[in-house]
């Protein structure tokens, strides 16, 4: 059986609303390391799906996927920088951001469209905040 998509147009307030959570964590961090943290991509996909919930979220999805393989990549490559008790302490520290990262962007028990959008756009933006900051260790060990 063909899959069905439903298509569902947001009123305008809810769009200009998820718009703002989706981009703004980039405007606010325009002067910072982590102005460049999530691609240009993301913000041009954004900015194409005409408001539609489906399109917005497929955009969060594929960036968020390609932010989580950038950490895991960066993490793997500092690890094998470090010496073992580095990378041990490493893993822990990784381990206890992740359940941070969780906690921070809990959508909440009932969530509505909003803040499944919110939700999944913090963790979209702290795993890029975070592949950012084992990146510059790793450089730094170079």
């Amino acid at each position: 059986m063909p899959a069905k998509h439903v298509v569902f147009v947001l009123p305008l307030s809810l769009i200009l609303a998820c718009a703002t959570c989706v981009a703004a964590p980039a405007r606010k961090n325009a002067g910072s390391a982590h102005a460049s943290v999530l691609r240009p991509q993301y913000q041009r996909c954004l900015d194409a799906s005409g408001g539609v919930a489906p399109a917005m979220q497929d955009c969060i999805d594929e960036e968020h996927a390609w932010q989580d393989r950038r950490l895991n990549e960066t993490y793997r490559r500092l690890v094998a920088h470090l010496p073992a008790s580095e990378a041990a302490t490493l893993r822990e520290r990784q381990r206890a951001w992740i359940r941070q990262r969780d906690r921070d962007c809990d959508p909440g028990a009932a969530p509505g469209q909003g803040q499944l959008f919110d939700a999944d756009s913090c963790r979209t933006r702290r795993t890029a905040e975070r592949a950012a900051q084992l990146q510059a260790q790793l450089d730094r060990l170079r």
